[in-house]
């Protein structure tokens, strides 16, 4: 899914070529990391007090990253891009390039990092790092998803993300998405084309636009990008990325919703419901879909038989009893 950012459809004959930088990024990206088949699960590792929340509710929290250890991730993936938009307006040959470059790295100056919210999956349903994450006095689950860009129904700020962990691969995808708007804003200098049957917009206009949609489209990678110490997680991340885009449109513009807030270890943390996730002054596209839950794997504990049979009759209370039910082969250790 991809966020509200301009590029994201063709354009056509009547739209600037930058409009498909994004997409044109977004291929190759796709190209290099997911040639084989994409993993037709994630799992969530939570406790059982939030399975009941979960399924009771059918929906789940998306913390506001910056209130969490994300914070530091979220600054390490931003320091990255700003110096690939460094190094691009160095090597650029063209002043007009240069200077759009330039206008989008200033964008992280001098506008705060937009709200970043997060639910966090992982690619392996039986790890014992994340067992010992979520093992603190409370029997430990792994909830099981079908891998569905949509299993929260349709967003237009939501986005699956497989992290990349390896700083190469960072550089490399943030280079994609510059290089992707450098060559389309050349070509648009040099045969600017009229938008639908008026004249082509004003060239300083044009470069501000170019240079905040790619603003919008490094942040899509940013939140996506993770130190290599974290790299035994295999973490997939669905993000909600709420830009303020009254600085876009002065006058109307989208507007995210509300943040709830709940406690975590005596702090008050921002967080949006999955059942929640369109703009507030527009028409929802769709119903809300049922949590596509495909099994429960209870990790190591104490009588791992009794916490099943809780887990059966929450399932079968909710219309999930169909849903496997499995047991960890992580070894149990009394703490």
């Amino acid at each position: 899914m991809a966020g509200l950012v301009f590029g994201d459809k063709p354009g056509g004959e009547n739209m600037s070529r930058w409009f498909s930088a994004n997409r044109d990024a977004g291929d190759a990206i796709i190209k290099r990391f997911h040639s084989g088949p994409i993993p037709s699960s994630l799992f969530h590792y939570t406790s059982t007090a939030a399975l009941i929340s979960i399924v009771r509710n059918n929906e789940l929290w998306l913390s506001d990253a910056t209130f969490l250890n994300d914070r530091l991730e979220i600054d390490h993936g931003r320091d990255v891009a700003c110096k690939r938009l460094t190094a691009a307006i160095s090597a650029s040959k063209r002043g007009e390039v240069a200077a759009m470059l330039n206008d989008a790295l200033k964008h992280f100056g001098v506008e705060p990092n937009p709200d970043v919210y997060v639910a966090c999956f992982s690619t392996v349903g039986d790890d014992l790092a994340q067992w010992r994450g979520y093992g603190q006095g409370e029997a430990p689950v792994a909830i099981e998803f079908e891998n569905n860009p949509f299993m929260f129904g349709y967003t237009s700020e939501g986005m699956i993300h497989q992290v990349r962990y390896e700083l190469e691969e960072q550089a490399w995808i943030f280079d994609q998405v510059i290089g992707a708007y450098a060559e389309a804003f050349a070509q648009d200098v040099d045969d600017p084309r009229p938008v639908k049957k008026g004249q082509p917009i004003p060239p300083d206009e044009e470069r501000e636009i170019c240079a905040r949609s790619l603003y919008f489209g490094l942040w899509r990678y940013i939140i996506s990008s993770k130190n290599a110490a974290f790299k035994s997680e295999q973490e997939v991340r669905f993000t909600y990325t709420a830009h303020d885009y009254s600085r876009s449109w002065p006058g109307w513009h989208p507007e995210h919703p509300e943040p709830l807030f709940r406690e975590r270890a005596g702090r008050i943390v921002p967080y949006l419901s999955s059942k929640n996730l369109h703009f507030r002054n527009m028409e929802r596209h769709g119903k809300i879909p049922k949590l596509p839950i495909q099994s429960v794997r209870i990790g190591p504990t104490d009588d791992q038989a009794l916490v099943a049979r809780g887990i059966r009759k929450l399932l079968h209370a909710h219309e999930y009893a169909v849903v496997e039910i499995l047991m960890s082969g992580s070894p149990f250790q009394r703490g």
